[in-house]
């Protein structure tokens, strides 16, 4: 690697850091304390938190082991190592900054409203920031990912039904409430997290020349969830047929792309190119 991948990579984990950072911050100073239960591995572990008083950080840690381990086992997915990082040092940071500084808890008790709003703005923000550099926190995107494998659901609803599933838990174990505002919490978070993306980043189109056409295709639509257009073509110099792979994706899928394409075929012709604006299915809508 050269000093200019060192510097890349070092920029990359300080980002995900300082992302991971913020998301424990939401969830020790607004969605923890004032039980609003936002979906997702940290959400079940508010609600046993509450049952039981076993500590979040330590409930999201292991929650995520088993399904990096269950998504291995079931998918053969190689996990990039960002992702299993943030998703560590977020359960760290949990009862870190719960347990050992003793972060302050605002006194919302007037309006309890305001806690999904701030948690989920200061959420997305902090989860904005990791998806940004290509990494995720784990938890539900993984049950996700299980289910479209096997049953064939797209991974949107399968985050839904798993969402859904702990929403349902929130309210048998801790009324209505807390579920509701979760709801909203989840609305504010997503919101924030693709305003954010759309903020830092454009997406790319890739054009693709391989032997190995047909293998790139099928990683771009299913390990992606990305479509693809194949476009004929005929090499100038050596006058055969070709077929060109031409794909649009967000930035912080093209590391993933990248890397799909290199596995494939390593001396396949890429060209990565800076668009304007994309509209369409998986980017912004078309409007007038």
């Amino acid at each position: 690697m050269n000093n200019n991948g060192h510097k890349t990579l070092v920029y990359d984990y300080a980002i995900v850091t300082l992302g991971s950072l913020i998301t424990a911050l939401s969830l020790d100073m607004f969605l923890i304390p004032n039980k609003v239960i936002a979906g997702g591995v940290s959400g079940l572990a508010t609600i046993v938190y509450y049952l039981t008083g076993f500590p979040v950080g330590v409930q999201m840690l292991i929650y995520n082991t088993v399904l990096f381990i269950l998504a291995f086992l079931l998918l053969g997915v190689k996990f990039g190592i960002k992702s299993i990082y943030s998703a560590v040092v977020l359960s760290l940071l949990v009862d870190f900054f719960n347990y050992v500084v003793k972060v302050p808890i605002p006194d919302l008790s007037s309006d309890k409203l305001l806690a999904p709003i701030y948690g989920g703005l200061i959420a997305g923000i902090g989860m904005g920031m990791v998806f940004w550099r290509g990494a995720s926190t784990g938890g539900t995107d993984i049950v996700a990912m299980i289910l479209n494998r096997f049953f064939g659901i797209s991974s949107g609803m399968g985050l839904l039904y798993t969402d859904s599933l702990i929403t349902l838990f929130a309210v048998l174990a801790l009324g209505p409430i807390p579920a509701l505002y979760g709801i909203l919490a989840i609305v504010v978070t997503g919101k924030v997290i693709d305003a954010f993306l759309e903020g830092v980043e454009h997406s790319r189109t890739l054009l693709i020349v391989s032997e190995k056409v047909e293998e790139i295709k099928k990683r771009i639509l299913e390990d992606l969830g990305r479509g693809a257009t194949m476009i004929p073509a005929k090499g100038a110099y050596t006058d055969q047929d070709r077929t060109i792979v031409m794909t649009a994706v967000k930035r912080r899928d093209l590391t993933q792309l990248r890397k799909h394409v290199r596995e494939v075929d390593p001396k396949a012709f890429v060209i990565v190119l800076t668009n304007a604006e994309v509209y369409g299915e998986g980017f912004k809508e078309l409007r007038r």
